[in-house]
């Protein structure tokens, strides 16, 4: 079904008002998830070996939840709630609709995952941390980012919320395996303990994958997006 365009109003106008109203309605909830990564991070820089495990759980956790959180709110709930009506009198194509979804839901994640960013390479650098281990935690981060894309990827083709739930947790079992063999890497696990920071040819391939992911993910959604019928 392809929508109405209003001739007085830009496309691009109506995209950014998506995007505005998605991040309005849900960012009270999001500031609560920041307000526990930074308890995290906290831990972590405390150089212990209990609050390093812990603020790195609770970092883990709640970045994995902050996506499900936007992907199933912006996405999965307005197709339970049937406001498919509502986006055809819009004055917005479906691809439109496509990349407000998708801009909305990645600067929604961007937030707080930046903050863990930033705030895991100041916490490394200014305190007692092996310098070493931030390579690691970045590829780490990497993975979170591109099981994000996945899943939004999914969501905004696939209509089943059982399946979408499916493709969260299995990109989500992925996490504690990859922690074990980044480790594995000479290149990178014997750097961990020391206050060496190199990104290494291995490093930096895995990187690349993960950023090459992360766009093919976005890429392929789009193709089948545009070869449905409706918005959702």
């Amino acid at each position: 079904m392809n929508a109405v365009r209003h001739p007085l109003i830009p496309e691009s106008h109506m995209i950014r008002q998506l995007v505005l109203k998605d991040w309005q309605l849900y960012q009270k909830q999001f500031a609560a998830y920041v307000v526990g990564l930074l308890i995290g991070l906290t831990l972590i820089g405390a150089a212990r070996t209990w609050a390093f495990y812990a603020g790195g759980l609770i970092l883990l956790v709640l970045l994995i939840c902050v996506g499900g959180f936007a992907i199933g709110t912006s996405l999965l709930n307005e197709r339970k709630e049937h406001t498919l009506p509502f986006m055809m009198s819009l004055p917005i194509t479906p691809d439109g609709f496509f990349w407000s979804k998708v801009l909305a839901n990645t600067t929604i994640y961007l937030v707080p995952f930046t903050i863990v960013v930033a705030g895991t390479a100041f916490v490394v650098l200014f305190t007692p941390l092996p310098d070493g281990i931030l390579v690691w935690s970045m590829l780490i981060y990497g993975l979170l980012a591109m099981n994000f894309f996945i899943s939004l990827g999914a969501a905004l083709v696939i209509e089943s919320e059982g399946w979408n739930i499916f493709v969260q947790i299995a990109t989500s079992t992925l996490i504690s395996p990859f922690m074990i063999l980044l480790g594995q890497v000479d290149a990178i696990g014997k750097r961990i303990p020391t206050n060496e920071i190199v990104w290494s040819t291995p490093a930096l391939l895995i990187l690349a994958v993960e950023i090459a992911v992360m766009i093919l993910s976005i890429v392929v959604a789009r193709a089948v997006f545009r070869r449905k019928d409706s918005f959702l």
